[in-house]
């Protein structure tokens, strides 16, 4: 013989529609009496749209920039090398322009004498200028003939020319030449030379601080350079 069990409250059907049916009881009573006991809304069933990206910008991505422009900056050091090569250029060019200048009035710069016209007619031929002659510094006393040319130089040195109607070219440094008899030109070039001519048709001086001195006669003077005297005495 079968036995049954008491039937417990939960497993009785109609306390369970009973116990469904007092939360929608609840909720109805509290929509008339205007409170709400609570409220549950259930979650929109439509999909939420994605929110639309920025544009991106017309200069691209800010992670990224042109390459910049790199200034190479000189060193000091450059600038302090240059100043001893200027200084070394200074020198040198000096040196050079020393050179030039205490070399003016060599034979090879001498001025040309001018060759003595031939006579017309069947005359005789005038006798040919003499060959330049460069008189070394250690002669006191030089002599030169009608139509010939010397020239002298050096530094600090005492010479005696007689001329006989001849052409002197006097160069050098801090140089006393005494120049005897009737000379047709004589030039002087270089720094600092005393010069003494007795006469003289045409007197030139160039250089820096030379002095000539002619005793008689009105030569033609010409002079260029700086602080040159060429006067009488």
């Amino acid at each position: 013989m079968c036995k049954h069990l008491p039937m417990e409250p939960s497993g009785d059907p109609e306390a369970r529609i009973r116990d469904l049916e007092r939360p929608l009881a609840d909720q109805a009573a509290a929509n008339e009496l205007g409170t709400h006991a609570y409220q549950d809304v259930a979650p929109p069933t439509t999909p939420v749209p994605p929110y639309p990206y920025p544009p991106y910008a017309q200069y691209g991505s800010p992670y990224y920039a042109p390459p910049q422009r790199v200034v190479d900056k000189r060193s000091h050091t450059t600038a302090l090398w240059l100043i001893p090569l200027v200084v070394v250029g200074a020198i040198v060019a000096g040196a050079v322009a020393v050179v030039v200048f205490f070399n003016t009035g060599s034979p090879d710069s001498a001025t040309p004498i001018p060759v003595p016209p031939i006579s017309g007619g069947g005359g005789p031929l005038d006798p040919p200028p003499s060959v330049q002659t460069r008189i070394e510094s250690t002669e006191q006393i030089v002599t030169v003939e009608s139509g010939g040319f010397v020239s002298l130089g050096g530094v600090e040195t005492r010479q005696t020319v007689v001329c006989d109607d001849g052409t002197v070219n006097i160069s050098g440094v801090n140089n006393t030449i005494e120049v005897q008899g009737a000379c047709t030109m004589v030039t002087v070039s270089g720094v600092e030379n005393t010069v003494t001519v007795e006469s003289a048709d045409t007197i030139s001086a160039s250089g820096f601080d030379n002095r000539v001195t002619y005793r008689t006669g009105t030569p033609e003077i010409s002079k260029s350079g700086r602080g040159n005297v060429v006067e009488p005495g």
